[in-house]
């Protein structure tokens, strides 16, 4: 049933499961389907560690993608005999967020949990629907409204690039980050040269006031149905301002333009502690919850 390889170059629907992007931060995966022709399941692996294989590595997630359920549980468990054949310790699962495959993730959930995958992380992920025929400041709150218009009266705009070189970007995403305790995920190299490793992927977006840059994200095509929002900042300076809301606005426009139907703000809890403040001001934005779970089976 189950086809497994290092070899094995299958289609997956995420950016995060595909060959290219995988092979950015892997020298070597293991790619699971369901069948040669026209897979209906897919799961990719990298061994992170000796004997512990990852699926979902320097991503947001990756996990199983899903187009028919029915031989899932087969599917799971010749992975797992695979994985005792190549004496691992452990493997961890990082699913994509249920909003990505609300049809199969409850099944997902189910089946891995009666294969011995234990619930190890469940993480609140939040998404705006994107909906052509409304705009964007009819699905916010009165606040976050009253914020946008107030921002763009100071005339502050947003800019779109394929490619930066300013340092500037990379400075105030850093700053931003230790402003609030969080961890500095990237390094200034990664930073500067995403489009360069995957092109057509990753669009640099930048809020600026006159010419000073005040908040600053990067859009990801994770497919063609989802834009992701990811490596967001602001300055603390223009935070009465909210620039961030401006820049949600601008990639929910761009998704209207290009057909998209989902944005993903990303997770807003870590390690499953929510963070209320972040959680609260995605809410405003539109934002809906759903679980996003990583899954660990142990020898």
């Amino acid at each position: 049933m189950v086809i497994s390889s290092n070899n094995i170059e299958a289609s997956a629907q995420f950016l995060f499961n595909q060959d290219e992007y995988l092979n950015q931060h892997s020298s070597s995966t293991i790619t699971f389907i369901d069948k040669s022709s026209a897979p209906a399941l897919v799961c990719k692996f990298a061994e992170t560690e000796k004997g512990i294989y990852t699926s979902g590595i320097k991503a947001p997630f990756g996990g199983i993608e899903c187009r028919s359920s029915g031989d899932l549980d087969f599917f799971v468990k010749d992975m797992l005999k695979e994985f005792s054949g190549r004496k691992a310790s452990a493997v961890i699962i990082r699913q994509s967020p249920a909003c990505y495959q609300p049809v199969y993730a409850e099944t997902i959930n189910d089946v891995l949990l009666d294969n011995g995958f234990v619930l190890t992380c469940s993480d609140v992920n939040q998404h705006i629907s994107v909906d052509a025929e409304k705009v964007f400041a009819e699905g916010i709150d009165d606040q976050k409204r009253r914020r946008l218009q107030k921002v763009k009266s100071h005339e502050a705009r947003v800019e779109l690039y394929d490619y930066i070189e300013s340092a500037d970007w990379y400075k105030l995403y850093v700053k931003s980050r230790q402003l609030k305790d969080f961890p500095v995920t990237i390094s200034k190299e990664a930073y500067l040269h995403l489009s360069h490793q995957l092109k057509d992927v990753y669009t640099y977006a930048g809020v600026y006031m006159e010419e000073k840059l005040i908040a600053n994200a990067v859009f990801v095509k994770v497919n063609k149905d989802v834009l992701y929002y990811f490596l967001a900042a602001s300055d603390s300076d223009y935070a009465s301002l909210s620039p961030s809301v401006l820049l949600v606005e601008a990639m929910y426009e761009l998704a209207q333009h290009q057909n998209y139907k989902m944005i993903d703000l990303g997770i807003s809890s870590v390690d499953g502690i929510l963070n209320n403040g972040l959680h609260l001001f995605k809410k405003h934005l539109g934002g809906i919850d759903s679980q996003k779970n990583t899954y660990t089976w142990n020898a």
